[in-house]
C-alpha cells in the first residue's frame, strides 16, 4: 500500500517530519518497506510546449523539436528563445503541453540533464515521461499536460509535487488499511488525534431517468458475489483528469488514464472498495433496459481483458456478462476490453459490489493476473459500503466529468 503523506494530511494532523511516521508505524507492527521523496529536488525542470516538430533527417523515429519554455530560456535581449530537443517519444504534437528537462537538470535515479549531439544533432533538454520524473511507471511516452497548463513555470511549482510516499506492507487481517481513510483512521489512533475526512457529496441527483429504469441486476451464483450495486450517470466528458485527481492516483502508484477511470481508481484508494465502469452504449438492450448478470463462467468461455490478453475461463471463476450471454469483465478483477471506457464514452454504468475472497483469490491465482482490485477482494471487503462508495464516485464523475448522476442504484 503506497502511502501519500500529503494526502493522509488533508484526513488527519501529523509531524512535520514524514520519519516521525515511519517510526510509529514500525512500532506498531506496520512494515515500511520504502520511503519515496516525490518532486521536491525537480530542479531546471519546467512546463513547456512544443513549438514545431519535425522528423529527425538521420534516424526513422525520432523527431526534432522546437519547445517553448518561456522565460525560462531567453536570447541577449531578454526574448524568450525555444529549446531544441531531440526526442524519441511518439505520442505528442506540436502544440502540446509537456514537462522539459533542461540542462542542469538531475532527475530520479542520478540522471543528469546536458547538452548532447543525438545522430549529430544538437538537443539541449529532455520531453520527459512519468517514470523519468518519479511520477509513476510509464514510460511509453512523454507526460502530456492539460491544454491550460502554464509554460514556462518550474514543474514541482505547477504540480504541487513535494511530497513523501511510503511503500508498507498490510497484513493480511488489517484489510481496512488499504485504503487512505483506513490508514487516517489508524494513524489517528497512533497519535491521539481526531481525523478530519471530508468526502464528496452528489450535488445533483437527476430525476429523468432513474436507474432501475435502466439497468436491472441479477445474480446467478450468490456463493461468488454477495452484494451488485449498480448505477448509471449520463453525459460524461471523457478527458485528462484535473491534476489534484491525477498525482494522487500517481502516488498511489497508478497511471493516470482518464477522468473516468481514474475516478474510480482514486476512490478505491481512498475508501478501499474497488469500483469498475462500463461504458452504458457497449451493453446490449432489451425491453427497454441493460442487464447485468453475474454468473459463473462457462468451461471454455473467453473473455480479452483490458491489459488486451485473451483469458481462457474455467466455472471457478465469476464473470459479470451482459444479459447473461457475453462476458465483460472478470469479477473483482479486470474488466473486458469489450465494454471498456474510451474517448467515445457518453454514458457510465457504475459497479460496486463484494465478490468472494476464495474465488477471487484463484481466480487471480489461475490466470496469473493480479490486480488492485483483486488484492483488495482477497482481503474481503465491507459489503455494507457498496452504496456510499457508489455515490461518492458518482460525486466526484460530476465534479470531474461534468456528469449527470441519474436518480438512485439497483
Amino acid at each position: 500500500m503506497r502511502i501519500s503523506y500529503e494526502w493522509l494530511k488533508t484526513m488527519v494532523d501529523l509531524p512535520d517530519d514524514p520519519q516521525t511516521l515511519v517510526k510509529e508505524f514500525v512500532r506498531t507492527g506496520t512494515e515500511v518497506q520504502g520511503v519515496e521523496r516525490v518532486g521536491a529536488d525537480l530542479k531546471n525542470v519546467v512546463t513547456g510546449q512544443i513549438v514545431s516538430k519535425v522528423p529527425h533527417p538521420n534516424s526513422d523515429h525520432m523527431w526534432l523539436c522546437k519547445v517553448s519554455v518561456g522565460s525560462k530560456s531567453v536570447d541577449a535581449d531578454g526574448k524568450p528563445v525555444p529549446l531544441q530537443i531531440v526526442c524519441g517519444a511518439q505520442n505528442f504534437n506540436a502544440g502540446d503541453k509537456i514537462v522539459v528537462a533542461m540542462e542542469g537538470a538531475e532527475l530520479p535515479g542520478g540522471v543528469k540533464i546536458k547538452k548532447s549531439k543525438l545522430r549529430g544533432i544538437d538537443s539541449c533538454g529532455m520531453n520527459c515521461s512519468e517514470r523519468e520524473l518519479g511520477l509513476g511507471s510509464d514510460h511509453s511516452g512523454i507526460m502530456i499536460l492539460p491544454a491550460d497548463a502554464p509554460v514556462g513555470v518550474d514543474f514541482p511549482e505547477y504540480m504541487g509535487l513535494s511530497d513523501t510516499v511510503f511503500d508498507c506492507e498490510m497484513t493480511p487481517n488489517r484489510p481496512d488499511c488499504l485504503s487512505m481513510v483506513g490508514v487516517a483512521t489508524e494513524v489517528s489512533a497512533i497519535f491521539d488525534e481526531d481525523t478530519h475526512i471530508e468526502l464528496p457529496r452528489i450535488k445533483h441527483e437527476r430525476l429523468l431517468e432513474p436507474t432501475a429504469r435502466l439497468v436491472d441486476v441479477r445474480i446467478d451464483a450468490p456463493e461468488m458475489c454477495s452484494r451488485y450495486t449498480a448505477r448509471v450517470v449520463r453525459h460524461v466528458k471523457i478527458g485528462p483528469s484535473p491534476e489534484w485527481l491525477a498525482r494522487r492516483v500517481r502516488a498511489a502508484g497508478a497511471r493516470p488514464i482518464n477522468n473516468v477511470v481514474d475516478v474510480t481508481n482514486y476512490v478505491m484508494y481512498l475508501t478501499g472498495q474497488p469500483l469498475h465502469a462500463f461504458d452504458l452504449g457497449k451493453l446490449s438492450v432489451r425491453d427497454g433496459k441493460r442487464h447485468i448478470v453475474v454468473r459463473a463462467a462457462k468451461a471454455g468461455e473467453e473473455l480479452v481483458t483490458l491489459d488486451g490478453k485473451q483469458r481462457m475461463l474455467t466455472p471457478d471463476m465469476a464473470v459479470i456478462s451482459d444479459d447473461g450471454k457475453t462476458p465483460v469483465c472478470l469479477a473483482g478483477v479486470m474488466g473486458g476490453a469489450n465494454s471498456e471506457i474510451d474517448e467515445g464514452t457518453c454514458d457510465v454504468l457504475l459497479e460496486a459490489a463484494c465478490f468472494d475472497a476464495a474465488h477471487i483469490s484463484r481466480t487471480s491465482r489461475d490466470l496469473d493476473l493480479m490486480s488492485e482490485a483483486s488484492i483488495r477482494y482477497e482481503r474481503q471487503v465491507d459489503a455494507a459500503s457498496c452504496d456510499e462508495v457508489s455515490a461518492i464516485a458518482a460525486a466526484l464523475f460530476e465534479e470531474c466529468c461534468g456528469a449527470e448522476v441519474c436518480a438512485g442504484m439497483v
